[in-house]
Order: C-alpha cells, then sequence, then structure tokens
C-alpha cells in the first residue's frame, strides 16, 4: 500500500489519506442546512449591528456585523450538496442563505429604519449605504472578486488543509473566513431593506441585485469551483460509506457485539485502497474469531473491490441497565 498519512503535494484529485473525510463533509454540509434558533438570534443580530452601521456610515459597526453573521454554514452546505447531489441539502441550504439574509436582515432593516425614521427622523442615503445601493461597474467586478475569493477561501480550508477537518481549532478558521463571507452578503441584505423604509425601490432593487450576485459568485465560482478542482466527488463519498457498511455487516457478527460505542473509521488512500479502524464493544463470553480483521478485509474486497488494512480493538465490557 501507498503511505498512510496525508501528503500535503499529493495531486492526484481527490483527498486522501485523511479519516472519515467524504462522510464528514456530508455531515457539515447536512448540519448547515438546518435552521437553529441560535442562526435566527445571530442573524438578527447581525442584522441590526449592519443596519445601525449603514445609518451612521460606521464602517466598524458593519464589521462588527460581519463578525457574528452565520452565513458560512449555508454556503458550505449548497456547495458540499451540489458535489454529492442531493438536491435537499442544496434546497435546504439555499433557503437558509437567502432566507436568512432577507426575511431576517431586510427584514429587521426595514423595520429598525421605519422606526427610526418615524420618530427620530434625519436619516439620509450614506456614503456606505450608496456604496451598496449605487454600485458603478468597477464596485460589482471588485464585490464579485470579494465574493469569489471569499468563497474560494472557504472551500481551501476544507481542501488545502483537510486534516483541520478533524481538529477543533479549525473552528477558529471557520470563524475568519465567516467573516469574509458575510462581507459579501449581510450589508446588501440590510440596504435592501433600508432602501424600502426609505421609499427607494431603486436603492433596494440594486442592493439585491449585487446581493444574489455576491451569492453566485460565494457558491458556485469560488467555493464549489474549489472543491470541484480538487476533486471531491460523490463516488468517494459513496466508497466511504460502502467500506463502512460492509465492515459494519462483518463486526455484528462478534458474539455479545454492541452497537452504541462501536466505531468504524475509514481512510481512504486512493480509488480502492483504505484504512479501516474498528473498535468492536461486546458483553463478556464468547470467542472473537481471531480471524476477524481478514474477514472484514475479505468482505470489504468482494463488496467494494477496496484493498485494505485492518486494526481491530475488541472492548469487552461489564453492563447493568438500571432505567427503564
Amino acid at each position: 500500500m501507498p503511505k498512510k498519512r496525508y501528503n500535503d503535494w499529493d495531486l492526484r484529485p481527490g483527498i486522501w489519506g485523511i479519516r472519515n473525510y467524504y462522510t464528514t463533509l456530508e455531515e457539515r454540509a447536512i448540519a448547515g442546512a438546518i435552521i437553529s434558533p441560535g442562526y435566527i438570534a445571530m442573524a438578527m443580530a447581525a442584522a441590526g449591528l449592519a443596519t445601525a452601521g449603514l445609518l451612521l456610515n460606521s464602517p466598524a459597526a458593519i464589521i462588527g456585523s460581519m463578525c457574528v453573521a452565520p452565513f458560512m454554514a449555508p454556503s458550505r452546505a449548497v456547495c458540499i450538496g451540489t458535489i454529492y447531489r442531493e438536491p435537499g441539502v442544496v434546497l435546504r441550504g439555499l433557503f437558509k442563505q437567502i432566507g436568512g439574509l432577507l426575511l431576517i436582515g431586510s427584514v429587521i432593516a426595514f423595520v429598525l429604519t421605519t422606526f427610526l425614521q418615524h420618530y427620530l427622523g434625519g436619516y439620509t442615503i450614506t456614503p456606505e449605504i450608496a456604496l451598496r445601493a449605487i454600485p458603478t461597474s468597477q464596485d460589482f467586478a471588485l464585490n464579485l472578486i470579494i465574493a469569489i475569493s471569499a468563497g474560494a477561501a472557504a472551500s481551501l480550508a476544507l481542501t488545502a488543509e483537510p486534516r483541520r477537518v478533524e481538529a477543533p481549532w479549525g473552528q477558529v478558521l471557520d470563524a475568519v473566513i465567516g467573516v469574509e463571507i458575510a462581507i459579501s452578503l449581510m450589508p446588501p441584505a440590510a440596504v435592501v431593506g433600508i432602501g424600502l423604509a426609505f421609499g427607494d425601490t431603486e436603492v433596494a432593487t440594486r442592493a439585491l441585485l449585487l446581493m444574489l450576485l455576491n451569492i453566485v459568485g460565494l457558491n458556485i465560482l469560488g467555493s464549489g469551483a474549489i472543491l470541484l478542482l480538487r476533486g471531491v466527488r460523490r463516488r468517494f463519498l459513496d466508497q466511504e460509506k460502502a467500506v463502512r457498511q460492509a465492515t459494519a455487516e462483518t463486526i455484528i457478527r462478534v458474539p455479545g457485539f454492541i452497537d452504541e460505542g462501536s466505531t468504524i473509521d475509514v481512510t481512504l488512500l486512493s480509488k480502492n485502497e483504505a484504512l479501516i479502524n474498528v473498535v468492536v464493544r461486546r458483553h463478556f463470553g464468547g470467542e472473537v474469531p481471531k480471524t476477524l480483521a481478514t474477514s472484514i478485509a475479505e468482505d470489504v474486497e468482494t463488496r467494494t473491490g477496496c484493498k485494505s488494512d485492518i486494526t481491530v480493538d475488541v472492548i469487552p465490557l461489564i453492563t447493568h441497565q438500571g432505567l427503564k
């Protein structure tokens, strides 16, 4: 077999040598498409900051809104879901992304601006608003470059340094990249609401077009293109799952097998080679076949065509169930 460790200079299509890599991407996409109360709260907070910053012409407040805007997860859900051909994930991710921007961001901006204008008055189109509402062709081009670059950075974090997918500190980098993504999304969404509150549909329409252009640049031209160029494909996800399924159907024959706590980690080394690390939890009693690892390897190769190195840890347990 080839080297078992991830090689930074391995330029073959696909990501090899990272444990459960393709399954982890799918799990992130599914999780990123779920709308939670926390997501709604963070989007509302970001919209409030962006609206205040735009009306005050305060870049600092606008940057603050970018720091809390939670739009990287749905963007990844759209990109990964598209590549993995999972339309349900794609649609939920798009709704979470665009719905969060318009139904939360723009609505909050409209309500706040209407309230402030009614009770205080004196608010006008500031330079920060005009930058998103009356963009020149040069502004459009630069905004698209920013969106594409932010999307590319989000995918490069998963493919150029794939080991970070497993690392807890990877969330720190995600937070930084999330700020880059929010640059392209939250301020234009807030300007849509501000324009409607001012009764200026042209401002709202132009900001909406800018936001949609940025979404295309972010999701497709930036993030999606990088994943495709790096070789992320549905067939590798299917291979990883098939190896795991074949292994699972072999270890359930272990005497006293306990499903809870037993794990199967699959590391693809190439299109037809893998490392499989199995932890089997079982009740005391019965004898574990000494050929268990060999049986797993044979079953995996027969069912998937994938050769493998197998490591099996068998953990005998004594349990007591006192809860009914």
